[in-house]
């Protein structure tokens, strides 16, 4: 038969019920929301640093934009050298049909101007050509005693900064651009082709004379024929002399002409969401 509890007894199970009790509120309720609490504070670090890399690179971009801008410019100021007035049309409609029409127009002038005579003309049409860089290679000369005496290097100094300039041009990639060839044959004076030289010198887009060939370097002037002339005495008696003559000419000369119009379309402006 069981002892009635005392008063003790009932105390310290009605404490060690609220232990219990505590302590299963702790792992069932308390425990939990700790964790998450935690798990919740990570997440936010974790946020705040990407935050700070976004806001960062969100910071940049009136940078890199200001950047873009510029480049675009300066590239552009290249790029106006071979954007050709000439291609206007092929540029904003790229339909080349009319390409050699358009060029037989925009020369013409000059050779009004120059007053040269056009007997024959002949356009290749557009096709792409991968344009070159111009540059000069100095002509080093080496030899083993001239090596044997650079003790300090001095010579080969200054070799590599005499091909520094060619040496890294031979690297750099080269570019296509488009390119529509002319061959002309016309007759005048050495002014006339001067003068149309002239003409496609002061042309600010890009043009490039590639062959000039004179059939007659002194244009007439200078040149001699070959006469017999005949004279009779006095008793009749006819002599048969040879000179030389002189012949004045008339200061022309035909020529060929090979003429190479280079053109791209222009860049076009960065959308960098302004």
């Amino acid at each position: 038969m069981m002892r009635e509890m005392s008063y003790r007894d009932k105390m310290i199970l009605v404490i060690i019920t609220a232990i219990i009790i505590l302590a299963a509120g702790f792992f069932g309720l308390i425990r939990p929301r700790y964790n998450a609490l935690v798990a919740d504070r990570d997440t936010y670090e974790t946020t705040k640093t990407e935050w700070e890399g976004v806001e960062l690179k969100l910071n940049q971009i009136p940078v890199l934009q200001d950047a873009i801008k510029t480049e675009a410019s300066e590239a552009k100021k290249v790029a106006e050298l071979f954007v050709n007035e000439a291609f206007e049309t092929v540029n904003d409609t790229f339909d080349n049909v009319k390409a050699n029409y358009i060029l037989d127009q925009y020369v013409q002038p000059m050779i009004d101007e120059s007053e040269l005579e056009v007997t024959a003309f002949t356009a290749d049409g557009i096709s792409a050509e991968n344009l070159d860089y111009y540059y000069y290679e100095p002509d080093v000369l080496t030899y083993s005693l001239l090596e044997n005496a650079d003790i300090n290097s001095s010579y080969a100094q200054q070799v590599s900064d005499l091909l520094k300039e060619s040496n890294y041009l031979k690297t750099k990639e080269t570019a296509e651009v488009m390119v529509n060839k002319m061959s002309l044959t016309v007759k005048g004076t050495k002014e006339n082709l001067m003068m149309f030289l002239d003409k496609i010198k002061e042309d600010e887009n890009a043009i490039l004379v590639t062959t000039v060939t004179i059939n007659d370097y002194q244009f007439g002037a200078g040149q001699t024929r070959i006469e017999n002339v005949e004279t009779t005495d006095e008793e009749g008696n006819v002599t048969t002399t040879t000179r030389e003559v002189t012949l004045d000419g008339d200061g022309k000369s035909e020529m060929d002409l090979e003429l190479a119009f280079y053109n791209a379309k222009p860049i076009d402006n960065p959308n960098i969401g302004d």
